[in-house]
């Protein structure tokens, strides 16, 4: 019986690891598990932002398909869910940590109460889950607060666990030292809850555990006993910018809102200036994020000693993503939202199978989506109809994917700022829906994005092929009806 498990992280970028080229951070366990199996070096989100990125994942659909299109929607159908599917296939299924499949800040099965600590049961297709709901000290919620109370932690008593000293007065990223030592640190509670969950399934059930870690996304809080990179050997970001793409522009100058914002703050980035950090902040910040994937490097060591020492290891499909990346200062941005760059659509992926998935670095352009029908493809389950994603399976298997590029969206509200983003095994596109601006990248000769040719004459040619390509591309998954005639 196989096993899933898929884990993501949260707004953790392409460069965080050292088997991404990354010379220096520190993440020996993520390294050696990615060169146990695929690692891809090309796989971009399908959103820049939390929740529909994290749905098209669960879904196998784009935005504009499964219809949640920005932080604070509701799914439409959590039917088609990969939960749902696999529980349905009797499939132990659990959600652990964090999932943002719904809103945080009204009443939603993601902030029921969660005071006695049991498990939720019937929890958008999973049989039970566990959940944390936030990010690092703002993310002490959830059945996490439950067990942090459990070892005489408790919100609103002035505990030296819970507090933060910022480094800054005035910082988006909130970079600063977190008294919560690391043994209590949520990625360590996913690890007791996951062993609690190995020690106590049905072994004659095959399970899926959907496993969410919270970091590096900010508040930049970083257990205080935990070590920092030294900000000397992280490079400085190139902060340059095309003042023609009007959101990156209004998002640098801090009036992202006024000009192309929608009824709710614009999703993943708002109200900041980014041009008026300064060169500490800035060093500082991308120093405490990738400590912070140092720390998640050190705690997903201790679920694969887990998943090896109760003997899971060999017989599960374990893949590791991140649901989006971060700016963290290149280009002159910061965090995510309304952006299209590779530091925040590429993201992490691998995924190791052994004896089913051989090692191997692949370079060709995939999705998130294509996440959904490859897992089901492995399983010999059936995908549903409405998939936008393709399987993986003929790629890791020594062949080819028949199609010309992958396809990622953003939907501020449909009278806002939107894009769709096409990207192919040399260029990236960016269509703005209803704007007199784009974006083309040629990704072979300009991989950081520095040249935006979109208003060059010559290159327009490149463009008419390239909509072709994403139209055709859009097209292909069209959910068609059954025509038993022709008339």
């Amino acid at each position: 019986m196989t096993n899933v498990i898929l884990i993501t992280t949260d707004q953790q970028r392409f460069d965080s690891l050292g088997c991404n080229g990354n010379s220096f951070i520190h993440t020996p366990a993520l390294d050696e598990l990615a060169a146990c199996g695929a690692r891809f070096e090309r796989a971009y989100c399908a959103n820049p932002v939390c929740t529909p990125s994290r749905v098209s994942i669960m879904t196998g659909q784009l935005p504009s398909r499964h219809g949640s299109y920005n932080i604070g929607t509701i799914p439409t159908d959590t039917g088609r869910f990969l939960s749902t599917v696999l529980t349905q296939r009797g499939y132990r299924t659990h959600q652990l940590g964090k999932a943002h499949f719904y809103p945080w800040d009204v009443l939603s099965p993601e902030t029921a109460d969660a005071s006695e600590g049991k498990p939720f049961v019937d929890f958008a297709g999973f049989e039970t889950a566990e959940l944390s709901v936030g990010h690092t000290d703002w993310g002490v919620n959830g059945h996490y607060e439950v067990w942090l109370a459990g070892k005489g932690i408790r919100k609103g008593c002035h505990m030296p666990q819970l507090q933060v000293k910022r480094l800054f007065e005035k910082d988006a990223y909130q970079t600063g030292d977190w008294g919560m030592p690391p043994e209590l640190h949520s990625g360590a509670w996913i690890t007791d809850r996951l062993e609690a969950f190995l020690q106590t399934r049905e072994i004659s059930r095959p399970f899926y555990l959907n496993i969410g870690f919270q970091d590096p996304h900010h508040p930049l809080s970083v257990p205080e006993k935990w070590p920092k990179i030294p900000k000397e050997k992280i490079p400085f970001p190139d902060r340059e910018l095309d003042s023609r793409i009007g959101p990156q522009k209004a998002l640098y100058e801090g009036r992202i809102e006024e000009e192309w914002g929608g009824r709710f703050g614009i999703a993943g980035n708002q109200d900041t200036v980014w041009r008026d950090a300064s060169e500490e902040e800035i060093y500082m910040a991308r120093s405490y994020y990738y400590s912070m994937v140092e720390l998640f490097d050190s705690q997903m060591k201790q679920v694969i000693r887990l998943l090896k020492a109760y003997g899971v290891f060999e017989d599960t499909l374990l893949i590791v993503t991140s649901d989006h990346g971060d700016m963290l200062y290149d280009h002159g941005l910061g965090e995510k939202g309304p952006l299209a760059f590779e530091e925040v659509l590429r993201v992490p992926l691998f995924m190791v199978w052994p004896g089913k998935i051989q090692p191997q670095a692949v370079d060709a352009p995939v999705s998130l989506v294509d996440l959904y029908p490859t897992i089901l493809d492995f399983l010999n389950i059936e995908v549903p109809g409405g998939c936008d994603g393709m399987s993986l399976r003929p790629l890791l298997e020594g062949g080819s994917l028949d199609r010309k590029g992958i396809i990622a969206e953003f939907k501020e509200e449909k009278d806002a700022v939107r894009y769709r983003c096409f990207i192919s095994q040399n260029w990236k596109l960016v269509e703005y829906q209803g704007a007199n601006f784009g974006e083309l990248y040629d990704l072979k000769n300009d991989p950081k994005e520095k040249k935006n040719l979109w208003f060059e004459l010559d290159f327009l040619p490149v463009k008419y092929e390239l909509l072709r390509d994403m139209l055709e591309e859009a097209d292909r998954h069209a959910l068609l009806a059954r025509r038993p005639c022709r008339c």
